[in-house]
């Protein structure tokens, strides 16, 4: 086509822009709808939670010593299972669509995947940045070749393998999808031949070939399950500390329909009893202050 065409075709006409948004958008909300998704924003980000996916990713951060300095090196692994299929996105390789079975057949994606479940924060949760892709995409030495703009939220591994110094990072939001997740609902699993390419480029990692995967997978798997482990205990004791609290609450309640019980001292027992005590400062300056009835004042306590 010559470059003339391009200077001589008249624009597109407002309407017809407006109309393919508007097809876009109904493209978009059937879906979110059909992955049973929810949305919220601000001006930077829009959070979808979508019940009927699950996201998760491992980014691993290399600290490597070059001319006397350190430089950075990144390894990935993003995935989406939605229903019994699994997006896989491996650095290096590519990405591919497959069944859950398929992925659980390779040790070395089964690994990653259970790694990237222990990662991630919240598997429901995806992100879109609406005015700028990551800066992860760019500089000196970028995670990705392309502009993202799809993340989740999860932690990342960064450290020396050699030195055993690998640790686990909380809280950053660095894996960034290549597609628009919304897109894996309609897509289908690679044929045999795409899955046997896909493998064979997959099988020829550094990892793989150094024959280093094996000692690796183990130490990876030990510090990201005690990452795990402790976050789920800290998830525990909060749970354990709320429900205390509403005992105890209520056990308050039961005190103050004592005869002669003081406001004073239910304070005071208060105060030694209660770990979180910004919840529950109002409902017991209502309970030592007021002749509210025990029923009203559980009520109130069970809603906090």
């Amino acid at each position: 086509m010559s470059l003339s065409y391009y200077r001589t075709r008249k624009p597109r006409s407002n309407k017809t822009a407006t109309r393919q948004q508007q097809d876009s958008n109904k493209t978009a909300a059937k879906q979110q709808d059909a992955m049973n998704a929810t949305s919220r924003g601000n001006d930077l980000y829009t959070y979808y939670t979508i019940t009927n996916a699950e996201f998760s990713g491992v980014i691993d951060k290399y600290n490597v010593m070059y001319y006397n300095r350190i430089i950075y090196i990144y390894d990935y692994h993003l995935f989406i299972r939605y229903g019994d299929k699994v997006y896989m996105d491996a650095n290096g390789v590519g990405d591919i669509v497959m069944s859950f079975s398929e992925l659980q057949k390779n040790e070395h994606w089964r690994h990653y995947y259970d790694l990237s479940l222990m990662l991630t924060n919240n598997p429901h949760l995806v992100i879109k940045d609406l005015e700028y892709s990551s800066h992860y995409g760019y500089g000196e030495y970028p995670i990705y070749k392309e502009p993202r703009v799809w993340s989740i939220d999860t932690a990342y591994i960064e450290g020396s393998y050699d030195a055993k110094t690998k640790k686990v990072v909380e809280n950053e939001y660095n894996c960034y999808y290549k597609i628009n997740p919304f897109d894996v609902e309609k897509m289908e699993c690679a044929s045999q031949d795409g899955l046997n390419i896909f493998t064979k480029m997959y099988m020829k990692r550094y990892e793989i070939n150094s024959k280093t995967f094996e000692k690796k997978s183990v130490y990876y798997y030990t510090f990201v399950f005690d990452y795990y482990f402790h976050q789920m205990k800290e998830e525990l004791d909060e749970l354990s500390a709320f429900f205390e609290d509403k005992k105890n609450m209520a056990n308050l309640v039961a005190l103050n329909e004592m005869k002669g019980m003081d406001g004073d001292v239910l304070r005071m027992i208060y105060i030694s009893l209660i770990s979180d005590k910004s919840k529950y400062d109002k409902h017991i300056d209502e309970l030592c202050n007021t002749e509210m009835k025990s029923t009203e004042a559980m009520m109130r306590i069970l809603c906090v």
